[in-house]
């Protein structure tokens, strides 16, 4: 497998003229993976306690409130803030022959340190030449095992990269779709997924041919997903694991619990993930930051406009789920947050996934006393089941997140009018002629001028994510810093859906959605208003 993400590494790079990285980072020893533990959280790899006193009073309190990252920065080279002007703590700097003057102190002179005097300023609060550090550096109190592992960490630091981060290079991943067609109509996978490649490589090859990002070239490691999903799991967890700094736009329809969980575990970076099915916005992994409300965010606009506009606050509202662990979850997360908004009869019925008996769906509905549907999964026959439902003489509303509705849902009869509305995350009035111009260029040519596909819509906005939280976080790069600095992306303008925004709280960049109304007798949709958020 890393033979094979070679490969396909060294293939996209050519195809983006990307230069290949030549430099390599050594690997940090246990030691000081310790190390690094306790520089930048101030937890013992052992377990002990790490504590430290502070001011002239003494005051003991968990290192953790005052980790050395915290101040000096998690690169060690001291920013200044807030009067505080933390120094340089680069074993470098430190050990420099000539010693030290701290202005900013005043005037405190000082030799060089070394191990000892290092160790002394760690827990005593000394210089090397006895005097008194600034009163609002802590005295750590450590084992001698830790000691030595934040020693052995330090001395490694000024060459410490996160992996992927080269000198002149910049490795980031996707992983493509299987072949095959894909679910609710999504059709050639494949195709679509080369045409994701396409894009991404001549997205990349556009920023390369202006120097690339602060001086590093983005070099793509490309990975198409087996359609086996045991083998798709392990080839996505062998991606985030192989040595890349970020995955951009990864496929990942029916792994989503799976993709989080992992980039977790490795750390890693990843925006804008293909799936229908973002985390809830507040227990969302802090690596993964998606573009547009999925499913979930999508229900609850609907139920918001159910509440609103159809009287449902009293009304039983069915949602429709696949009988799987993840259509239970989803069921979950969109049940409480209706209830929260008001609507106080919100049932649940489950159907078996892969396919849906209409007829027997049809009964059970019946038999709830249902006035509102809301299908939260792939795999409902949503045509097959309002028709069998208006066989039977039982009006029902549809309340549709859009991604969820096929084309077949528009060939209802006309006697339908006014029963369905959709929820969508983005809407073609979104799109700037500029901005499609340019995703134009970047795709294979397409019959009869039809518009791109959502998902290559959402593969260009990651692209352009990933290229501005690389801008903002500056040539120091680390993965840290860069979820710092998305985390204070504002209103950023992609010029093809809904501005994206985050914060610390929050993972899902456009949280809102467009609400329309079917017209079967013109198979046509009618906007309902403008642009909702999902709070």
């Amino acid at each position: 497998m890393r033979r094979g993400l070679a490969r396909l590494a060294c293939a996209a790079g050519a195809a983006a003229g990307v230069a290949m990285a030549a430099d390599t980072v050594v690997p940090l020893t246990a030691q000081e993976l310790d190390g690094q533990l306790i520089f930048q959280k101030a937890d013992s790899p052992s377990g002990a306690q790490i504590n430290a006193r502070i001011g002239q009073g003494n005051a003991e309190l968990s290192g953790q409130a005052v980790a050395c990252g915290n101040c000096h920065g998690e690169d060690g080279r001291g920013r200044a803030e807030g009067g505080i002007e933390p120094p340089n703590i680069l074993w470098s700097e430190l050990t420099k022959p000539y010693g030290h003057l701290h202005t900013h102190n005043g005037g405190r002179k000082h030799g060089p340190f070394d191990e000892a005097s290092f160790k002394r300023a760690l827990v005593q609060g000394l210089d090397p030449d006895g005097n008194p550090l600034d009163p609002g550096m802590p005295r750590f109190l450590m084992s001698e095992k830790d000691f030595q592992s934040l020693l052995a960490y330090l001395k490694r630091l000024e060459q410490v990269r996160d992996p992927g981060v080269g000198e002149t290079t910049l490795r980031v991943a996707t992983l493509l779709p299987p072949g095959g067609r894909g679910p609710g109509g999504v059709g050639d996978l494949g195709a679509l997924g080369d045409s994701l490649q396409q894009l991404l490589a001549g997205y990349f090859s556009t920023l390369n041919s202006t120097g690339g990002i602060h001086g590093r070239q983005l070099e793509l490691v490309v990975q198409r997903l087996p359609a086996e999903p045991m083998a798709a799991r392990e080839s996505m967890k062998q991606v985030l694991a192989s040595g890349v700094f970020a995955v951009v736009a990864p496929y990942a329809a029916g792994m989503e619990a799976e993709l989080s969980a992992q980039a977790r575990d490795a750390q890693v970076p990843v925006l804008g993930p293909l799936t229908l099915y973002p985390e809830d916005v507040l227990a969302s992994n802090p690596q993964v930051f998606h573009l547009l409300a999925g499913v979930p965010e999508l229900a609850q606009a609907l139920g918001q406009h159910g509440l609103n506009s159809l009287n449902l606050a009293g009304q039983p509202l069915l949602l429709l789920h696949p009988d799987t662990a993840g259509g239970r979850a989803v069921l979950q997360m969109v049940s409480e947050a209706l209830a929260k908004r008001g609507l106080k009869q919100v049932r649940s019925l489950a159907y078996p996934p892969g396919a849906s008996d209409a007829k027997a769906l049809a009964a059970q509905v019946q038999a709830a006393k249902a006035v509102a549907l809301m299908p939260l999964g792939i795999g409902l026959d949503i045509p097959g089941l309002a028709r069998e439902l208006h066989a039977r003489d039982h009006w029902t509303r549809w309340l549709v997140p859009g991604p969820l509705a096929t084309r077949e849902l528009t060939a209802l009869p006309a006697d339908f009018k006014g029963s369905v509305t959709l929820a969508y995350p983005s809407a073609p009035g979104d799109m700037r002629a500029d901005a499609l111009t340019v995703l134009n260029a970047l795709l294979p040519a397409r019959p009869d001028n039809r518009p791109p596909h959502a998902m290559q819509v959402a593969t260009y906005g990651a692209a352009q994510l990933l290229a501005e939280g690389l801008r903002r976080t500056g040539r120091d790069l680390s993965r840290r810093k860069l979820l710092a600095q998305l985390e204070q992306v504002q209103s950023f303008d992609t010029g093809l859906m809904p501005r994206l925004s985050y914060n610390a709280d929050r993972r899902i960049g456009a949280m809102g959605a467009y609400l329309v109304g079917l017209d079967f007798a013109d198979k046509s949709i009618k906007p309902l208003g403008g642009y909702v958020k999902v709070e």
